[in-house]
């Protein structure tokens, strides 16, 4: 069950780097994914001024790239934007998103819109 709570989220989006901030976001997602099922494979790659992070499920493969113009704005836009728009990404490309039993996607694209 994937909880998160926006206090701490919002702490480590004004105290952390975008690397960091990055990071922690996709560990994230990766966490909500295996949740669903352990076959999930999240992949992260920052070189130089891109961040990457691939996704992996039995051959299915997602991506997506972002500039670290982009995460810093999305970092500074709100503490879950930058989870919003990898989210939005993947489903784009046609990962499944499944509603779980914790409060992490609700706050996502339910409640919190920051």
């Amino acid at each position: 069950m994937m909880n998160v709570t926006g206090f701490t989220r919002g702490l480590m989006a004004k105290n952390f780097n975008e690397e960091e901030f990055f990071t922690q976001v996709a560990s994230l997602v990766e966490s909500q994914l295996q949740e669903w099922d352990e076959q999930y494979e999240v992949k992260v790659i920052m070189k130089g001024s891109m961040y990457k992070l691939f996704v992996n499920h039995h051959n299915l493969f997602y991506h997506l790239v972002l500039s670290k113009n982009d995460v810093q704005s999305l970092q500074e836009k709100g503490p879950f934007a930058l989870d919003r728009k990898i989210w939005q990404k993947l489903a784009e490309q046609g990962l499944p998103i499944i509603k779980g039993t914790g409060n992490y996607l609700d706050i996502l694209f339910y409640r919190n819109r920051n």
